[in-house]
């Protein structure tokens, strides 16, 4: 019997990250956000490397010299409208993860803190919509996204 080692794939890109919330970061000029864990760098329009492996990895920040773990990195994802029944949970501020996908939802202000909660969502043809839950909370919807594999 013969071990074979498969080599781990890494990419690095440069970015300029702003962050968005509590360890999230957007790159700048794109529609992809940086979910990080416990980082508190405060970084507007800020350089900074992006080294992937997989889901995750971590992010080195240019002027502070910081490094932060990566949980994962989301694309915008082309959700047709219309209505659906969802689970969600929350993920962070203003994130919902949406159970049994690779989908977040973006939220704008959004105080619910739902945990496998069954909830509405309505995608209209702009791409905004509304999350409803059933307590009668109501969220505005930004965006969905999707994990991104890098």
């Amino acid at each position: 019997m013969s071990l074979l080692a498969a080599p781990a794939l890494a990419d690095n890109y440069e970015v300029n990250l702003t962050r968005k919330g509590s360890n999230v970061y957007k790159i700048d000029g794109k529609d992809i956000f940086i979910q990080t864990r416990y980082c508190y760098v405060y970084a507007y329009s800020e350089e900074a490397i992006l080294k992937t492996s997989g889901y995750g990895g971590e992010v080195i920040f240019f002027d502070s010299k910081d490094k932060c773990d990566v949980k994962a990195v989301f694309g915008l994802s082309k959700q047709e409208p219309g209505k659906y029944v969802v689970t969600v949970s929350h993920e962070d501020d203003d994130w919902y993860e949406v159970f049994g996908t690779n989908s977040y939802i973006k939220t704008s202000s959004c105080l619910s803190l739902a945990l496998g909660e069954e909830a509405y969502l309505t995608i209209s043809p702009s791409g905004f919509g509304q999350l409803r839950f059933e307590d009668g909370d109501d969220c505005m919807v930004e965006a969905v996204y999707t994990k991104l594999r890098l």
